[in-house]
Parts: structure tokens; C-alpha cells; sequence
């Protein structure tokens, strides 16, 4: 099949203080359901390992129509759009009720585990994942955000409980850590965040301090960067909130 759906029932942890779907619960079901069908195509996390490679999730993109629900099931339609540029790109659709409430798109780079240095993704892909023509679409085209001096909302140790299975600062973190900035700096305990991108620029490894960055473009726009104490940056956000 040319794309995979995934169902979870929203449950009481991954849920806010309005009863919406946390931020960094929305991007762990988006890549356990890629993680998924990337396994179902023969090139998942098993079949990388014995090319020494993994994958590194480069961007990710996704746009809500409205809030995902305590109790509500979502159902996560999912497919790979083939390649752009280096990248393997990957399409969401969100639907709750046979109805799409959003949708998102993400770029996938192997990478080497020798060097940690990215594998062009064509030499990997087999014929299955470069596409349908009968799928839409979702975000092509994700550029580098904007450059900008924010605010210094957050401060971070990586922690044991952060690490994933590739050893590296899980990527829902990061959506946790804008949560965070979101909610200190609008001094709120939840807040609704309607669509956002992330662009990973490096890794984060256990014990490494993590300074987070905050600013608004405008009344409903916002910007995050994070960066390490040496000044490299780790990711950077944009993305609009809803009150």
C-alpha cells in the first residue's frame, strides 16, 4: 500500500490544561506513524542500522484546523512524496471522523553513524517511496526560517529521560521546549498552537546545556531559536498560537 494510517485514542497524559493535544504529543504520533511505515517499506530503523545510517528528521511543518480532543481518535493517513533535493519528504493527513482537521509535512536525511555525515536519500529509496501521484502533497519547499534576537525564555540540561533510540535529544522535546516558551512568555498554562515549523540544525546529547530564545512577528506570529552555551544552534521555530 502506498500509505499507512495510524489510529491512537488521545489520552489523559498527552493532553493540556484545556484538554488539548500537548505540542510534543502531536509530533510523537506524527513520527511513530512515519516510523511505522518507514518499517512496513523495508526501510526503517532495523534495515538502516545494518547500512549504518539513520534517519534525522531535517524539518517538519504541520497546520491545524482546530484543537485535537481528550478521548477524540486520530487517525494519521501518511505517505512518502519523494525526494527534495537530499531530502526524503513525507506527507501527514489528520483526520478525525473520516474529517481532516490538519496536515503536515516533513524532510527525512539519512545519515551516516561513522561520520554523522547525510546520505543523499536517493541512493536509499527504493521505487515505493518516491511517491503517488493520486496523494496530495503537504509543504514542499521548506526554507531556512529568519534570523532574529529574542528573549531568553529557557534554560535546559539534557537529561537521560530526553534521549531517544538514536541516542540523540529526542525531536518532540524541542515541541516541548517551544510549550514552554510559549506558555512563560504569554503566562498561560496551555496555549493552542494552530500551525508551526521546525527546522533541527544540530543534535543535542545528554548533559549538554540548551539556552532557549523567544520573539513575535506580530499579535499571533511567533519565533523560537535554541542554541547550546558554545553558540551553536540547535533548532529554530515559527509558528502562529491561538488564545
Amino acid at each position: 500500500m502506498n500509505y499507512h494510517m495510524s489510529s491512537s485514542q488521545i489520552r489523559h497524559h498527552e493532553c493540556d490544561a484545556d484538554g488539548f493535544l500537548k505540542l510534543h504529543s502531536l509530533f510523537d504520533h506524527l513520527q511513530n506513524a512515519a516510523a511505522e511505515h518507514a518499517s512496513l517499506l523495508s526501510v526503517g530503523m532495523d534495515e538502516l542500522a545494518e547500512l549504518q545510517l539513520i534517519w534525522v528528521l531535517s524539518r517538519m511543518k504541520f497546520t491545524l484546523d482546530r484543537p485535537v480532543k481528550l478521548g477524540e481518535i486520530l487517525d494519521i493517513k501518511t505517505y512518502p512524496c519523494g525526494l527534495e533535493r537530499i531530502f526524503a519528504h513525507r506527507s501527514y493527513d489528520l483526520l478525525i471522523d473520516s474529517k481532516r482537521v490538519g496536515c503536515a509535512g516533513s524532510l527525512w536525511l539519512p545519515v551516516s553513524v561513522a561520520n554523522n555525515r547525510p546520505v543523499n536519500a536517493k541512493k536509499i529509496l527504493p521505487e515505493n517511496m518516491l511517491g503517488s501521484p493520486d496523494l496530495e502533497v503537504f509543504f514542499t519547499g521548506l526554507d531556512k526560517l529568519p534570523d532574529f534576537s529574542g528573549v531568553l525564555c529557557g534554560e535546559y540540561l539534557v537529561g537521560a529521560g530526553d534521549i531517544d533510540l538514536n541516542n540523540h535529544l529526542n525531536n518532540a522535546v524541542y515541541a516541548r521546549w517551544c510549550a514552554d516558551a510559549l506558555g512563560k512568555m504569554l503566562d498561560k498554562n496551555a496555549v493552542w498552537v494552530g500551525e508551526m515549523q521546525v527546522n533541527y540544525l544540530s543534535s543535542c546529547f545528554r548533559g549538554e546545556k540548551v539556552n532557549v530564545f523567544f520573539g513575535t512577528a506580530d499579535d499571533s506570529r511567533f519565533l523560537i531559536y535554541a542554541e547550546k552555551d558554545s553558540g551553536e544552534k540547535v533548532f529554530q521555530a515559527a509558528g502562529t498560537y491561538c488564545l
